[in-house]
């Protein structure tokens, strides 16, 4: 699996020679780079010219490859087609989930979203508030204990926030987002997993419910990467700041006891959730925490 993220922010063409991709800036030199290398491209410029050889070698290559908008933020996402093997009967079993599988799974995810909310209040502020609400979520989280503990979160987290207004920490947030969100739609996929059915969202004009509901526990994760951003709110996201978000990617969590790379965490995620459904059993599913957590 690929490491490096690559962020592509001038003009410039990109292709593939000799399976290794090739960069090459206006009035420069071409740089060459691995295609087994990469993880991740993100193309922040309008005027990026790219060969559909290297769309095509991207799906062999399992690389997640980010489109932006005029405001700089992941608006497309490419990812590899289905190549699991047991693509038919994963997406099967998938597909015919049970209903109270999809509420425990979801109160297990819910769970680990606050558990993991909560650690980043512990480290910003040294604040624990949020551990009272992690013993309350019910299966399917039928009380909405997750906004109970979003409400508050978010109140202690940053000052006169709210979220989804035109800011430069949402701005942040989301494009944070946007990077784990395409990288844990490209493990889905290549799990056999079906990314337009969620187990809690729903909504029809949605292609990636299931990621929508996969991505909650690592959310926490891009929070506590923009609480350290110096933030300015006349000001835009700067390339300092993008790369920070970018490497959200290569941030150590703890997963089943060991330290791997929120990417991993990803795969990971994607890998026990189909046991899971096979097994019919939502504790088959590993989430990531922060290191240390218990």
């Amino acid at each position: 699996m690929g490491y490096k993220t690559l962020l592509f922010s001038t003009p410039c063409k990109l292709r593939v020679k000799n399976f290794q991709l090739v960069y090459q800036p206006e009035n420069n030199e071409e740089i060459t780079i691995p295609l087994e290398d990469i993880s991740t491209i993100v193309l922040e410029n309008m005027q990026i010219e790219v060969t559909n050889y290297l769309l095509s070698m991207c799906g062999e290559y399992n690389i997640t490859l980010f489109s932006c908008d005029k405001k700089h933020q992941p608006n497309v996402v490419l990812t590899p087609f289905y190549q699991h093997s047991r693509n038919t009967k994963i997406a099967f079993n998938h597909i015919n989930m049970s209903e109270p599988l999809k509420k425990r799974l979801w109160q297990k995810i819910i769970q680990q979203k606050i558990k993991n909310q909560s650690n980043v209040l512990k480290l910003v502020l040294e604040n624990d508030c949020l551990d009272i609400y992690c013993d309350k979520v019910k299966s399917g989280d039928t009380t909405n204990i997750e906004g109970q503990a979003a409400k508050q979160y978010w109140s202690l987290l940053f000052k006169n926030f709210k979220r989804h207004t035109e800011t430069k920490h949402n701005a942040a947030l989301d494009y944070g987002y946007a990077i784990v969100r395409g990288t844990l739609a490209k493990f889905a996929a290549s799990s056999g997993l079906v990314p337009c059915f969620g187990i809690h969202h729903c909504n029809e004009l949605n292609s990636f419910n299931l990621i929508e509901d996969l991505i909650e526990p690592f959310r926490p994760f891009v929070d506590l990467i923009v609480s350290g951003m110096p933030i300015f709110e006349d000001s835009e996201l700067t390339k300092a700041d993008k790369a920070s978000l970018l490497n959200i990617l290569n941030m150590q969590c703890q997963y089943k006891g060991e330290q791997i790379t929120v990417q991993t965490a990803c795969e990971r995620v994607c890998q026990t959730f189909v046991k899971s459904i096979e097994k019919n059993d939502s504790n088959v599913l590993e989430l990531p925490q922060f290191i240390g957590a218990k």
